[in-house]
């Protein structure tokens, strides 16, 4: 039987454990950024060391209204986490990645027990933490934390993506063969993935669609989904596979099998939830050099991309936690 430990925070957390956490986080414009500081200290969670980084965007007007907003919560988050040793990284939103590689964190702290919370990280930020942590032979314990948003505007999201590229750390090491597949990760924005469609036309393609969506989050991934199939040209057998929005290790299954010995070349996009962004990168570091992960990095984010934090029935915020690895062995 495969164990798949994930679930409510308040729920996964003591089953791993009294640990002495190194929690990695972001200050943000959303609101929901301070939310698993907040939260772990509130259940007597040690934080005994911490990472905040710092996002600034390209200029533009929404950044103008965005950045005395991430400043107000980079200011709660110091003060919420400066009882124990704090490193603050500042990094913009299209530099390489080298901020996470010279100026580490765990290695400075031996921290072998981990947050990382993806909660307002960028997709390029947070994978490749996720990464270069499931490889560190330091950390033994890692989870990964997400919260929920109350809601989302109908107004544009993000803006002016930039042409499509692997994530950095998840590049396809063999050129890909004849018999490759394309994975779409269904979302809200298109991110100017049409080229990438277009190359699709001699793939496989399967749509990853988040279910249960609530109205209106249903009706717009379905509008982006309409959006990418406009083209009556697209594959014959292309297909549209529900699971679940906060659900990575489904992601994982699913991709993996559809690897096989003689057709192992899979294009990953990753335009949906995080979630399912985590799960492509998991099922990237069980498929070897045959997979790539590509994304059209947005470089304009709305200063009200998010609302609030979903609150749970009893009142709880809702904090999704995973656990993806324990004792220095993956979980996936």
């Amino acid at each position: 039987m495969k164990i798949r430990p994930w679930g409510p925070a308040h729920w996964l957390m003591p089953k791993i454990g009294n640990k002495q956490w190194h929690l990695i986080t972001s200050a943000s414009f959303e609101d929901r950024c301070t939310s698993v500081a907040d939260w772990m200290s509130a259940e007597g969670l040690t934080i005994a060391s911490s990472t905040l980084l710092k996002i600034s965007n390209p200029p533009s007007p929404q950044w103008t209204e965005a950045s005395a907003i991430v400043n107000t919560n980079a200011d709660i988050l110091v003060e919420r986490l400066s009882a124990s040793p704090l490193t603050y990284l500042g990094s913009d939103l299209l530099s390489p990645m080298t901020i996470l590689v010279k100026d580490d964190p765990i290695k400075a702290h031996s921290a072998s027990s981990v947050v990382l919370d993806i909660t307002t990280l960028p997709k390029r930020f947070f994978l490749f933490a996720f990464k270069r942590l499931m490889d560190s032979a330091v950390v033994q314990d890692l989870v990964v934390t997400y919260a929920r948003a109350a809601s989302y505007p109908e107004t544009p999201l993000c803006e002016h993506a930039l042409p499509p590229a692997a994530f950095q750390g998840f590049g396809r090491i063999e050129p890909a063969g004849d018999r490759a597949r394309m994975v779409v990760g269904v979302g809200y924005v298109p991110l100017s993935i049409g080229e990438l469609l277009e190359r699709a036309k001699t793939f496989k393609l399967d749509f990853i669609f988040p279910f249960p969506p609530a109205s209106p989050a249903s009706r717009r991934n379905w509008r982006l989904l309409s959006m990418l199939l406009l083209d009556d040209d697209i594959p014959r057998d292309t297909e549209i596979h529900r699971i679940h929005a906060l659900d990575p290790f489904e992601v994982f299954d699913r991709v993996t099998s559809w690897a096989h010995p003689n057709s192992m070349d899979i294009d990953m996009i990753p335009l949906g939830p995080k979630p399912h962004a985590l799960g492509m990168a998991m099922a990237y570091m069980r498929l070897g050099g045959r997979a790539e992960l590509i994304y059209s990095q947005p470089q304009v984010y709305g200063a009200k991309y998010s609302e609030g934090v979903a609150i749970d029935a009893n009142g709880r915020p809702e904090i999704v936690a995973y656990c993806l690895k324990k004792g220095g062995k993956a979980m996936f």
